[in-house]
């Protein structure tokens, strides 16, 4: 019996790696998934950024309604009023913002001064919490070097505060406006000493709403009613969001 070897180089046609598949890609298929992949991001990029910047957006109101709910439940705990401020712009050669910020009458005296945490002689009252705007990016403990502005708190100019039934009630953000909850749990307008008339709000929206980039035009619309609580409510429009007459509705209809 006699038994026939396989010529050299070649493999056994019963063996194992008799017939495998080619492993890899060529430079065609290659080229072929990176033009279908610039294609799907070049039509859903946009979409895809302006969801992440719609998060971002949503994430940043409700990090501001909590800070302002707060007035309340911290005047019961720790026994002193509160104050919910906003503004003024902090601006210097490294830091510019503009800080939301949730202060205690530490010192008792029933009116708002300067706070830190803990209390100091110089800032004798307690800042309990703050949100920080940036407005330019720069380098410092609340500036971040390359990053500019997302948010505003106004529609028709990056550089205003819009708001109704606060201290100082103007647009320029130079000028810092303020709500004090008693220890009834009243929202007390701080230049009357008085509990408000109605609902007081303020506007939060992104700068690309007033730069008209951002569609459709969107805002939320923070409101401290007379007895302390917040509400928040998601607004949108169709007209130019800068004209000061523009329509706002609530995006369930309201």
């Amino acid at each position: 019996m006699t038994m026939s070897l396989p010529e050299p180089g070649r493999r056994p046609v019963n063996g194992p790696s008799a017939s495998r598949g080619r492993s890899g890609f060529s430079l065609v298929e290659l080229l072929v998934v990176i033009f279908i992949l610039a294609i799907v991001f070049i039509v859903g990029g946009g979409g895809i950024a302006r969801a992440w910047k719609g998060q971002r957006f949503q994430s940043a109101s409700t990090d501001i309604k909590i800070l302002m709910q707060r007035g309340l439940p911290e005047m019961q705990r720790r026994n002193m009023v509160t104050f919910v401020r906003v503004g003024p712009l902090v601006n210097n050669a490294s830091v510019r913002y503009l800080p939301i910020r949730l202060i205690g009458d530490a010192n008792g005296n029933g009116t708002m001064d300067a706070a830190a945490n803990p209390p100091t002689v110089a800032s004798p009252d307690l800042l309990l919490d703050e949100y920080d705007i940036v407005v330019t990016g720069k380098s410092g403990v609340k500036g971040v070097t390359g990053v500019s502005q997302d948010f505003c708190l106004s529609t028709h100019d990056i550089t205003e505060i819009q708001s109704v039934r606060w201290s100082d009630d103007n647009v320029d953000w130079t000028v810092g406006r303020a709500i004090m909850c008693d220890f009834q749990g009243r929202a007390i307008d701080v230049t009357t000493g008085r509990q408000l008339a109605g609902e007081a709000t303020l506007v939060l929206t992104h700068v690309d709403v007033v730069n008209r980039s951002y569609m459709p035009a969107t805002r939320y619309l923070l409101t401290v009613n007379p007895v302390w609580s917040i509400r928040i409510r998601k607004q949108t429009t169709t007209d130019d969001p800068t004209v000061i007459t523009a329509v706002w509705v609530d995006q369930q209809g309201g």
